[in-house]
């Protein structure tokens, strides 16, 4: 199996996508030259990765580069900087994008200077903020919300986004890492739907 075709399965799967809407990006990258990855010259599987990096898959180096963000607020500025990709208005889900973001909202230059929890609060607050208002997210009241209760608030703003009704009903079945593969699927229609 070549290079291109593993990257595009490691895609598929990173990016939670179903059968239906895997095949529709190949027919879209290939203007539906081709459905099978077999049968695509290599030409046509670098389209197809090309789509795929649009709609938010980021290949891995094979030497394994590690995230440029770091620091003890690194965590949930990438949770809520990755929920501000999977609802459309993120439009790089780069490291250095968010560093940029924090820099305006700081006036810090990097997100591993940020150790001032008053400083950090006014990069969350801002990205929450502004997820809110772009993406009408209703994030919990409660200052100590938990990471699936914020999960949930980006699932039922998705859910809003695709017309799928007005609610998510969190359930005890599914996991946080099910969650996080909703998220990121639905993401992944609300993001070809705005370059579509």
């Amino acid at each position: 199996m070549s290079a291109a075709i593993k990257m595009i399965h490691v895609a598929k799967r990173e990016l939670g996508m179903d059968d239906d809407d895997y095949r529709a990006v190949l027919g879209r990258a290939t203007r539906g030259a081709a459905t099978s990855l077999r049968a695509m010259t290599d030409g046509q599987l670098q389209l197809v990765i090309g789509e795929m990096k649009k709609l938010g898959f980021v290949p891995s180096s094979p030497t394994g580069t590690s995230r440029k963000v770091k620091g003890p607020f690194a965590p949930k500025l990438l949770a809520l900087w990755l929920s501000g990709w999977n609802l459309g208005i993120v439009h790089s889900r780069d490291d250095q994008a968010l560093i940029h973001f924090v820099e305006r909202q700081t006036g810090i230059a990097h997100v591993q200077w940020l150790r001032d929890p008053r400083d950090a609060a006014k990069a969350i607050d801002g990205l929450k903020l502004w997820i809110a208002r772009e993406a009408g997210v209703i994030w919990p009241k409660s200052t100590v919300a938990t990471g699936r209760e914020m999960k949930v608030a980006v699932i039922a703003a998705q859910h809003r986004l695709l017309g799928l009704g007005e609610h998510y009903r969190d359930s005890a079945e599914v996991s946080d890492a099910q969650l996080d593969k909703i998220i990121g699927a639905l993401g992944a229609k609300i993001r070809g739907a705005k370059n579509g």
